[in-house]
């Protein structure tokens, strides 16, 4: 016969129930602190990238890719104080606000369900391997801008010692 607590019910074992809850609880708090980490882009500089405004180097401009990302196909391009996401699958580019990102150190942060202010359209898409490097050319269309990335190649020496 179980011994009855001072509430006047019959033990049931609090402490099993405590031991149910608590890795629970603990799970819960992991997935939320998860989950805020996991709402956030980060863009890191693509080191070596040359950029080309009419065939003449840009003076003020940043390229960053996004870490961790599924969606390897974007860039983003900082030209002064505009923020340009290209999309060379979809051959698409945003541009953004640039109160979207959050400066880290050397990386840009945004959330990532951030809408872009507006479409920008372009034409004349050339995407292409050329050697050493993989190159991005575009025209936009309302600037009447031509724009010309390059983006180094990592050389795969997989095959060199063998």
């Amino acid at each position: 016969m179980r011994k009855r607590t001072e509430t006047g019910k019959a033990g049931t074992g609090t402490r099993n129930g405590l031991a149910r809850v608590a890795p629970a609880a603990l799970l819960l708090v992991l997935a939320a602190s998860s989950a805020r980490t996991a709402d956030k882009v980060t863009w890191k500089r693509v080191a070596d990238a040359m950029l080309k405004i009419d065939n003449r180097p840009a003076k003020v401009w940043s390229l960053y890719h996004a870490e961790k990302d599924k969606k390897d196909h974007r860039l983003l391009l900082q030209i002064g104080t505009r923020y340009l996401m290209i999309d060379t699958k979809l051959r698409f580019i945003t541009e953004y606000d640039p109160a979207t990102f959050e400066k880290k150190g050397e990386a840009y942060e945004m959330e990532r369900e951030a809408k872009g202010v507006k479409a920008i359209a372009t034409d004349d898409w050339v995407l292409r391997d050329v050697g050493t490097s993989y190159l991005i050319h575009t025209q936009l269309k309302e600037e009447g801008r031509v724009l010309e990335i390059q983006l180094p190649k990592m050389p795969d020496f997989r095959n060199v010692l063998w």
